[in-house]
């Protein structure tokens, strides 16, 4: 019913177009042309549940939860449980399907599987446990087929009475995230409902199949959740990764969409994108499982191919993260109709299509699962004895991480690594590794030789370079360096307490009442929660701009900037309301405050000076809309709404020509293509900028500002090609060799700027993710980060580009009359855990009228 390659005519549309009238046999035969289905008529199709075949419209989220909460009704193969809620308050899904007798042993059964994990277990711990397959859809929420197989693959586990499926679940636990992404989805599903027409259209031009900013694969704050496994910066992640260590699947599926012009692709990937921390046999293991999608689509005959794309060395994917667990991760893609039918150069790719290639890739999956159980259980049994062997050979025989100035993004760190369970032990006594102290109660130890070793490698250490010659996303991947946080690897042995089973509380709130003033440090990233909410509600804040020892500081303690003032005086606020408010908030946010009873420092600069300055209540807008990157933008909203808990607003581009900017201190433009804004846009931009506003820009956002003239700063151009001559087949890999792809490299940051309050360390890692290369200003003042000289690079860089970005000024402020413009080479906020550089996107916003130098005389 539903061929792959058909010719356009209004025939075949008009026949799509009236699918509501097939009945629900006919679509059974189209889905399941290879596999015979004996369907118990208690369990509901999709499509007598739903009112529609599936492929002929696209399923709402509440839909889908609906349908999979009646099998669960109907059925005593399906438990479904409410796993956790999305940003936007819907509903994330599990559904656990097997044999009525497992569920009813199901607890015992998920202990004896889980030895598997244990390498102190016997192997025969294991046996009589069920094989655990996971299918997880809709990572991407704009990629729908998925979501619509995960309907197909639940009704036929249900209700399917043949031998060969009973078997299936006498031996398997399936479990199935039918929506990883719903907010995503809904924002696609929606659209395509929207503007589907009757009979459909195929012109890959129509408004169906082109889904405007920011489109449904990103989350609520705009982030691919893909490549969230490891880093787990949204709440829309953290739930499954919960789950997944409930269970340890032995094979995870994630299924995906690419472009429509494709066929299938399955793994395995290329060799070079292998991973040198995990043993061959993982690899070798998606040979094994490839095996069965290949029977799958040859049965069905639909065009597919592997080992030519997509990136396997890093556990941040969905894909990814299962290998580093012992288990067989594979990301399958099926080329996407954006809608109902498109054309391609293939024909017509109709909707349906793309789900049944989905649809029996997912039952292959658990089918192959099953017939090699024994090899699966040996596999993730031989993984997590390895790991120790390999553990044993590392350099490093511990991790020790946290800083007592900083309790919040310590705490974070380490509920990071419960989170992915990663065996942590309490410091016992105060140490120090690579000139860095750590102290107990502040600091904690990661001992090298545990069954997590790889995980643990993948947080602390520089990610292992690879070979490749093709690279699908950033290479490398490494999460403390992006924390910003006080950390460090030893060789020797260190002095570990207790096991850490859960994150230790920090006792926030006022040390006492303050006749003279309170004082926040920013040295702790949850200070800044307490800033935006203290500005929020018009308290009067000043900070530190010259050195200065707090009257209540320890004797030990060096002058500092960027301390934050809460003068009693001078408040809407009588004095102990004052304290009040300050106190229930330290108290919510875990943050300490100090009661200052003089304002004569210890040292430095008194509190009353010139230098200590009154911080603007910031106004900011975010430019978001048409042509912006989603990820980049969605970053910088996240920072502001989750770490400075201050509200921002969003303008469309197409606005900064037709609202009054006057309102705003900062707006922030990220990545995004903005030649079409119009002139009168960018002349109004400029006279913001001369007035005293303060335009934050990255990546082309920052080009573009240059370009126009906003920003007196100037790129450094790439070398003039050479004359060469190249092998025609050699495109893709020279284009992959010479962009930059995603590398951690070291800089040096000007710890006296204001854009660097909160900053301990004059060496800060960023993440240099585009070719965007500023030349340094010739006012020695306005480098706030640069690009060391000689830089520690991790990740591929080619030796051309290497040279490009050394030396160059990677955080950059332009003064213009009373504002500024400050250009950041890429994203400060990247994927929402760098928080080394967030915190200078945040000063920008606090302190957006004190970042220009001092003016001289006659200037």
């Amino acid at each position: 019913m539903y061929p792959l390659v058909r010719r356009l005519s209004l025939a075949s549309l008009l026949l799509l177009s009236l699918s509501v009238l097939f009945p629900a046999h006919a679509q059974t035969s189209y889905f399941f042309p290879a596999t015979p289905v004996d369907p118990d008529p208690a369990v509901p199709t999709p499509e007598e549940f739903l009112g529609y075949p599936i492929g002929s419209r696209y399923t709402r989220h509440d839909e889908l939860v609906a349908y999979f909460e009646e099998l669960a009704r109907v059925s005593p193969r399906v438990k479904v449980e409410r796993i956790g809620r999305t940003y936007e308050g819907r509903p994330l899904l599990l559904a656990t399907i097997t044999d009525p007798a497992n569920h009813a042993n199901l607890e015992q059964l998920r202990q004896a599987h889980n030895s598997l994990v244990d390498p102190s277990a016997p192997e025969s711990a294991a046996s009589g446990a069920p094989v655990v397959v996971w299918l997880t859809y809709s990572v991407h929420g704009a990629e729908t087929s998925s979501g619509e197989a995960a309907l197909l693959t639940a009704w036929f586990l249900a209700a399917d009475r043949s031998e060969s499926t009973r078997r299936w679940l006498r031996e398997a636990v399936v479990l199935v995230d039918p929506a990883q992404n719903p907010d995503g989805r809904d924002r696609t599903a929606n659209w395509h409902n929207a503007w589907g027409s009757n009979p459909p259209s195929a012109d890959p031009a129509d408004r169906e199949h082109v889904e405007p900013f920011p489109g449904g694969r990103f989350n609520h704050y705009l982030t691919d959740l893909n490549r969230d496994w490891l880093a787990l910066a949204q709440a829309d992640s953290v739930p499954k990764v919960e789950h997944f260590h409930r269970w340890y699947p032995n094979v995870q599926i994630d299924f995906h969409e690419m472009g429509k012009d494709s066929t299938y692709y399955f793994e395995p990937s290329p060799k070079s994108m292998e991973s040198p921390l995990l043993p061959k046999s993982s690899y070798e293991a998606n040979k094994v499982v490839a095996r069965y999608h290949a029977q799958a689509l040859d049965a069905i005959g639909s065009l597919y191919y592997s080992g030519e794309n997509f990136d396997n060395f890093s556990p941040i994917y969905g894909s990814t993260y299962p290998d580093f667990h012992g288990a067989v991760g594979a990301t399958v893609e099926q080329a996407s109709s954006r809608g109902r039918v498109q054309e391609s150069v293939n024909g017509l790719l109709e909707f349906p299509f793309t789900i049944r290639n989905h649809l029996n890739v997912g039952l292959a999956t658990v089918r192959g699962a099953v017939e090699q159980k024994e090899y699966l259980f040996r596999l993730q049994k031989d993984f997590f004895r390895s790991a120790l062997d390999q553990a044993s050979k590392h350099p490093a025989r511990a991790w020790v991480f946290g800083d007592g100035n900083d309790p919040t993004l310590s705490r974070r760190l380490l509920s990071l690594l419960l989170k992915h369970r990663i065996e942590v032990h309490e410091l016992e006594r105060a140490v120090e590794v690579d000139g860095k102290r750590f102290e107990p109660g502040s600091a904690w130890v990661v001992p090298a030789r545990q069954p997590a070793f790889r995980l643990a490698h993948a947080i602390f250490e520089f990610t292992p370079p690879v070979k490749g010659d093709v690279f699908y996303s950033g290479t490398s991947y490494a999460v403390a360096p992006g924390y910003g946080l006080r950390y460090a690897a030893s060789r020797a042995a260190l002095p570990a307490g207790p096991r850490v089973q859960e994150v230790p509380a920090v006792a926030g709130g006022v040390d006492g009442v303050a006749r003279y003033a309170y004082a926040l440090d920013l040295r702790d990233y949850g200070a800044y929660r307490l800033v935006g909410a203290l500005l929020a509600q018009d308290i009067r804040l000043r900070a530190a701009f010259a050195p200065l020892v707090l009257p209540s500081a320890d004797a030990k303690d060096e002058p500092r900037r960027g301390v934050v003032l809460v003068p009693v005086a001078g408040q809407p606020l009588a004095a102990d309301a004052l304290h009040a408010r300050i106190d229930t908030l330290a108290r919510s946010l875990g943050v300490r405050v100090h009661a200052l009873a003089s304002g004569k420092s210890a040292a430095g600069i008194d509190l009353g000076s010139d230098s200590v300055k009154p911080i603007r209540k910031p106004a900011i807008a975010l430019v978001m809309g048409q042509g912006v990157s989603p990820p980049e933008i969605g970053a910088a909203w996240h920072a502001f709404d989750t770490a400075l808990g201050y509200p921002t607003s969003k303008l469309e581009p197409a606005q900064l020509g037709e609202v009054s900017l006057d309102r705003y201190t900062t707006i922030v433009l990220a990545n995004g293509n903005y030649a079409g804004l119009p002139e009168n846009a960018v002349a109004a931009l400029k006279r913001w900028i001369a007035a005293g506003g303060s335009l934050v820009a990255y990546n082309s956002g920052a080009r573009w500002a240059i370009d126009k003239g906003l920003a007196p700063a100037k790129l450094r151009d790439p070398p003039p090609p050479q004359a060469e001559r190249l092998d025609f087949g050699s495109q893709r890999e020279v284009f992959a060799l010479r962009r930059v792809s995603g590398n951690i490299l070291s800089a040096d940051v000007d710890l006296s700027h204001p854009l660097a309050f909160g900053l301990e360390d004059r060496r800060l890692l960023v993440n240099k993710e585009t070719g965007l290369v500023f030349e340094n200003s010739t006012n020695p003042y306005l480098n706030v980060v640069r690009i060391d000289d000689r830089p520690t690079v991790n990740g591929y860089l080619s030796e051309e580009n290497l040279k490009r970005v050394a030396g160059s000024a990677f955080l950059q402020v332009a003064p213009v009359e009373k504002g500024n413009v400050v250009v950041f080479a890429d994203d400060p906020a990247h994927r929402k855990y760098w928080h080394g550089t967030e915190r200078l996107l945040l000063n920008a916003a606090l302190f957006s009228n004190h970042l220009n130098p001092i003016r001289q005389r006659g200037e």
